[in-house]
């Protein structure tokens, strides 16, 4: 009796002993944040995944489950996740998605979504990595230089993939385009960030394309312009022609905004051979030029005095928007949506315009300076689309294997990814009948100028920031089915031949700590400089005297170092 007695004391020790250690529920806080605990009906396909209930795949750490055995945890658990909000999203929270409708009825998981407003991540961010109010994890928020900064602040992830991101895993190993290993590992051989997005996607593989007004085209009697004097004649047909036909000298021949993603001034650069595609407003493809694997330099050469020296003739005649290096983008966007503008660069009409009205824009192809000019478009042949940092795990989450099996259950199959990028199956995206597992994109013909296809997209979900999928599981665009959707490709065909080429790309590695910061440091001023002379050259015009002081400064400023800092990237030097 006394030896079972024993037994049932030391018994009882252990079991107290396991519980004190193994529950730990507790949960940072976090500012002016929102719950997802609501059930509503199920979004995805959760039964037909590979995250099937009641099969144990191994031992429970920290109230979490491996493998992809659901619920995910064992015991409530929160966990905070820092985005931030898009522009055309219409949602009040990220809850109303459809992925995390039913999140904590199906994994045991309580999220807390802390949606920084549209385009304040670049000031929001480095505040919460600063403070003492960190988030669980960061969602398609932190750059290559904020991991390498803050890799003490950071989970590890590399010794957790194979036991809570089997299905992310599987993915990985099945990408043919690139290393992932490679792509992911820092210098100092750890892993912080998963990957998200697509492998490629063709539609991907350029950025801002120029259109067209044809219906103006039409009413000035104009033909689309094939050279830059043929496009001035064009622009001032349409300042003088009354096009838009309410009898007001309204029009704006050429919009750009320096604030909107893809309408800078500088996708004009390659009309003159400069660039490196994607010419994204201050953005460093705009501040050199790869040939032959060889980085050489844009912003102080003759072309680049001819680019501003044309757009400043311009200018001058009003032929180019008079606010477009002041404006915002909605002031930019309701110029579009109220007929005044005849040409711009976008990602499609669809952005700001319904589905009706996107049928009088054409796509405008790539024009040049001189006959012997090799121009460059905005975009890369076969651009690898895969991006990294999509998923980063704080040392402020209690459970960080939880955090990182909530990822992998996004990432269980190509439907629920797909309900991460796009919402529910049949909105956006749906599957051939008679190809069970192919699926394709699709534009509903209901889009309006309040509620375009764009602002459809980011409000049903997340558009660049899903788990990545593969080539063989990306969606395509089917213009026997839905026309629109296909809109995109038809106008990177267009272009593409223009775009810079593979041997001519940067690789997608990380650098050591110290030379990202050497470059930011040259960065902080040079850009200041550049972007100032661009406009004040633009809208002022420039001389040699004023010319030649821009270039010593740049000079003074280390361009060169900066075009160095470059090729010595390009070679796989840092």
């Amino acid at each position: 009796m006394k030896r079972i007695l024993a037994m049932l004391l030391c018994l009882a020790m252990i079991v107290g002993i396991m519980a004190a250690c193994g529950n730990d529920s507790g949960n940072s806080s976090a500012p002016s944040s929102s719950k997802t605990e609501e059930s509503s009906e199920t979004s995805s396909t959760a039964e037909d995944s590979s995250s099937e209930a009641g099969e144990p795949s191994g031992e429970v750490v920290n109230d979490t489950n491996p493998g992809t055995e659901l619920p995910i945890v064992t015991t409530p658990v929160t966990i905070s996740i820092a985005k931030e909000r898009h522009m055309l999203d219409t949602t009040t929270s990220y809850n109303e998605k459809a992925s995390f409708k039913n999140i904590t009825e199906e994994t045991g998981l309580t999220l807390e979504f802390i949606e920084l407003a549209a385009g304040t991540a670049g000031e929001q961010v480095p505040l919460l990595l600063a403070g003492g109010n960190m988030p669980n994890v960061f969602w398609a928020l932190l750059s290559d230089s904020q991991i390498l900064q803050n890799e003490d602040q950071l989970v590890d992830l590399k010794d957790m993939l194979d036991t809570y991101a089997p299905n992310c895993m599987k993915t990985y190993n099945e990408i043919q385009s690139a290393d992932w290993k490679q792509i992911m590992t820092t210098p100092s051989g750890g892993i912080y960030g998963m990957l998200g997005r697509y492998e490629s996607l063709f539609e991907n593989t350029g950025d801002g394309i120029q259109i067209i007004n044809k219906k103006w085209l039409d009413a000035v009697g104009k033909d689309i312009p094939t050279n830059l004097d043929e496009y001035k004649d064009v622009l001032k047909a349409f300042k003088e022609g009354d096009p838009n036909g309410n009898g007001q000298a309204d029009e704006i021949p050429y919009c750009f905004s320096e604030d909107m993603w893809c309408a800078s001034l500088t996708n004009d650069m390659g009309q003159f051979g400069m660039g490196h595609g994607g010419a994204t407003g201050n953005n460093s493809n705009t501040m050199y030029t790869i040939i032959d694997g060889k980085v050489g330099p844009a912003v102080n050469t003759p072309e680049y005095r001819e680019f501003l020296e044309y757009y400043h003739d311009l200018y001058k005649e009003g032929l180019i928007d008079q606010e477009g290096f002041s404006q915002n983008t909605e002031v930019f966007s309701n110029k579009i949506k109220n007929n005044q503008v005849g040409t711009y660069y976008s990602w499609t009409a669809l952005e700001y315009l319904s589905s009706e009205q996107e049928k009088d824009w054409v796509v405008l192809p790539t024009m040049k300076a001189h006959e012997d000019t090799v121009p460059v478009a905005n975009g890369e042949v076969d651009r690898s689309t895969i991006q990294k940092n999509k998923w980063v795990i704080t040392k402020t989450c209690d459970h960080p294997e939880a955090a990182l099996r909530l990822w992998d259950y996004l990432a269980r199959d190509v439907e629920s990814k797909m309900t991460v990028a796009m919402g529910e199956k049949g909105e956006l995206w749906d599957e051939y009948e008679d190809q069970p597992g192919v699926y394709y994109f699709k534009v509903p013909e209901n889009t309006t100028p309040e509620f375009t296809f764009e602002h459809m997209k980011y409000t049903y979900g997340t558009v660049n920031d899903p788990p990545l999928m593969t080539k063989a599981e990306t969606p395509v665009n089917d213009g026997e089915i839905s026309p629109a959707a296909a809109l995109r490709d038809e106008m990177v065909k267009q272009v593409n031949a223009d775009f810079v080429k593979k041997e001519n790309q940067l690789p997608q590695l990380y650098v050591t700590q110290e030379a990202t910061d050497e470059r930011s440091f040259i960065e902080t001023d040079l850009f200041t400089e550049v972007k100032k002379f661009r406009a004040q050259a633009v809208m002022e015009g420039l001389d040699d005297a004023s010319w030649d002081a821009y270039c010593k400064r740049l000079e003074d400023l280390r361009y060169n170092d900066y075009l160095q800092w470059y090729q010595d990237f390009m070679d796989g030097n840092l």
